[in-house]
């Protein structure tokens, strides 16, 4: 257990960037001076900062520290994702500055972007009406089905790619029997995902937001029932990837387990056969012991026993197809 209790906070509690660093980048990408920060404390690659300008303006600051060697092309490469997006007509943060800062006689990228308005999903879902709640959740299918239209370039063909995604499952054998498999549910989980690679090949790689859920899906407008709740913003494509047409979708069930799944596939335009349906369950079970193998690590007790409860909800389910 680590000293604040998680390992996120912990983690976020090692280091701080100087103001007078974040009052040169505000400077530099807006011309104003700071009012006021607020630290965030979420996700494991940036230390981000939401900051009050001087002339009202509102941005946010991320900086990697906790990548093993950030780069200021994998800073590059999430903007081009983020234009990308934008282009499609997705609702993502302006980008005001992407540059370098010099901390701890280390040079790192740095992104300066507008924040978007409105509120987490995950902060308001529960409030929304039957019919709030079916709108807004069929409209970020649509996002996802746009995100998801623009194809992408992969170094690797579909069964390599996915080779190396199964050692990786194969070497954490340890941690999913932690979570609360016995082996050989772990070798039916795998053989289950070998067929996956095997029967349902990957024909293009398209771009996928990498880690799409509650917290990184902002919505407004009037939350009273009956009232418009709108997306007013996708945000954090730092874990952007090429992928299957499936993987964000697939992420963001695993991230918010409680959102209904018919209006984002009505949104996204998903078919409606059983085979579809079967890709979808094999690439979330692939997100869910991820997800597991993460809560064993950091001693979790939530994330296991929710990740526990949805691999065996959906192995359960690819058993048992007409269950579904």
């Amino acid at each position: 257990m680590s000293p604040l209790g998680s390992y996120l906070e912990w983690q976020h509690a090692q280091v701080s960037t100087p103001r007078p660093v974040l009052a040169d980048v505000v400077r530099r990408a807006v011309g104003s001076e700071i009012d006021r920060i607020e630290r965030i404390v979420e996700g494991y690659s940036n230390e981000v900062y939401r900051v009050r300008c001087a002339d009202a303006q509102d941005v946010v600051i991320r900086i990697p520290r906790f990548d093993d060697a950030p780069s200021p092309a994998a800073s590059q490469g999430e903007a081009r994702a983020i234009e990308g997006a934008r282009a499609a007509g997705v609702p993502v943060p302006e980008i005001l500055l992407l540059d370098t800062v010099r901390i701890d006689g280390a040079e790192l990228p740095v992104m300066v972007q507008r924040t978007v308005p409105g509120r987490p999903l995950g902060d308001v879902i529960d409030g929304l009406s039957r019919r709030q709640r079916h709108d807004v959740l069929t409209e970020i299918g649509e996002l996802i089905a746009r995100i998801n239209g623009i194809d992408v370039e992969h170094p690797l063909d579909w069964p390599t790619a996915m080779s190396a995604d199964l050692a990786n499952r194969q070497a954490n054998r340890d941690r999913i029997l932690a979570g609360g498999f016995s082996a050989p549910e772990f070798d039916r989980m795998l053989g289950l995902l070998q067929g996956y690679v095997r029967d349902h090949p990957c024909e293009r790689w398209v771009l996928c937001h990498g880690d799409l859920g509650p917290k990184h899906i902002f919505v407004s407008g009037d939350d009273a029932d009956g009232a418009a709740v709108r997306v007013s913003g996708i945000i954090d494509f730092g874990d952007w990837k090429p992928g299957p047409p499936v993987h964000d979708l697939a992420v963001l069930r695993v991230r918010g387990p409680l959102l209904e799944l018919s209006p984002l596939l009505a949104g996204y335009g998903a078919p409606t056969g059983t085979a579809y349906r079967r890709q979808l369950d094999l690439h979330t079970l692939i997100i869910a012991l991820g997800s597991l193998e993460i809560g064993v690590d950091e001693n979790d007790h939530a994330c296991i026993e929710r990740s526990r409860r949805q691999i065996r909800r959906i192995v359960g389910d690819l058993d048992n197809p007409s269950s579904t």
